[in-house]
């Protein structure tokens, strides 16, 4: 009775140790959580506390085959997210889509190597050809002490700063990662405007939105579902980076965007999946930070003054402010290019 008894708790043993170390579907994870937005849809919300993942992405069941919108920055959350979907579409990857050429949202793209066709506008594969041998050479150079600096900032973080600190250490930890194995995907397809892709149950709509976020993003529409993948033409209660784009035209995208009653749902790049209100919320942060700056410069205020200008009160609550001064120096100069014409 004694030896089954410890056979028993043995086995007991075992079993737990395999429930807690295998993810079913849809479960959460260090790098992200998994949300059905609608049959065949998901959308894969980064982990801001230490996970590796950064931005967030999506899984589309075309019915035949799988396509992956966003693929992070660390190839081991990509592989994560390569083996979720997977296993929830029960089909294998075959498209994935890099919105726009910012590390967060193509370094993974390797893990869905071989096997996936990508694509991007042909703006972006030249701007990740371009600007990715560079940023690399420079992470590899300075990103184990910026990931001790993050450390150091953790360690004498108060409260309510420590959840966000732990999104930036997570960050520098998933580039020193990778770094050492790191090979650059360009993209396989490339296109200008838009294009479709058709599945044997959903189809999907890739259109281009030139100078926004960057020179060139891509929102994925789904029109059916009323859902709209928006990387990061849409933050959601976190500052956006406004330098790499053209803040007028990114008000454009995201006014057409509101306007358009079919889309119900919106999955940001950053942040969670949010409705039309938040497209609205992003429109006012860059008119509000635009007028700011306008204000400042017709005042003769200088750029080393106004770049301290505190965080406006409704949004002083949003993550990613270190953004906000580069944000302000950005409309700045701007304003100074203005004039100038």
């Amino acid at each position: 009775m004694i030896f089954m008894k410890n056979r028993y708790k043995l086995f007991l043993s075992f079993m737990i140790l395999v429930v807690a170390f295998t993810k079913a579907p849809g479960q959460s994870s260090k790098n992200f959580t998994i949300q059905q937005l609608a049959p065949g849809v998901w959308a894969a919300i980064q982990n801001d506390k230490g996970g590796h993942a950064i931005c967030n992405a999506g899984i589309i069941d075309l019915g035949n085959k799988t396509l992956i919108f966003d693929a992070f920055i660390n190839p081991g959350a990509a592989t994560e997210l390569k083996q979720t979907a997977e296993q929830l579409t029960k089909h294998h990857v075959a498209y994935v889509v890099n919105s726009h050429f910012h590390d967060d949202h193509i370094r993974g793209t390797r893990s869905f190597m071989p096997g996936a066709t990508v694509i991007s506008t042909v703006w972006t594969r030249n701007a990740i050809q371009k600007s990715e041998p560079e940023e690399q050479a420079w992470a590899k150079k300075n990103i184990a002490g910026e990931l001790q600096t993050e450390k150091q900032k953790l360690r004498s973080a108060t409260t309510g700063q420590r959840d966000e600190e732990l999104m930036w250490v997570g960050y520098y930890e998933a580039i020193t990662q990778s770094l050492p194995a790191l090979k650059t995907i360009l993209p396989h397809i490339t296109f200008n405007d838009s294009l479709w892709i058709h599945g044997t149950k959903t189809n999907v709509l890739l259109l281009e939105c030139r100078n926004g976020h960057t020179g060139s993003d891509i929102i994925m529409l789904l029109p059916k579902e009323g859902i709209a993948f928006m990387g990061d033409l849409l933050f959601v209660q976190r500052h956006p980076w406004l330098g790499d784009g053209d803040p007028d035209s990114w008000k454009h995208h995201l006014q057409n965007l509101y306007n358009d009653a079919v889309i119900k749902t919106f999955v940001p790049g950053h942040g969670p999946v949010a409705g039309r209100e938040h497209v609205h919320t992003l429109i006012q942060y860059i008119t509000d930070l635009e007028q700011l700056a306008h204000a400042s410069f017709k005042k003769g205020e200088p750029d080393s003054v106004f770049i301290k200008t505190p965080v406006l009160p409704q949004y002083n609550t949003w993550w990613y402010g270190r953004f906000y001064p580069g944000n302000l120096s950005f409309l700045y100069s701007r304003e100074k290019g203005n004039e100038s014409k």
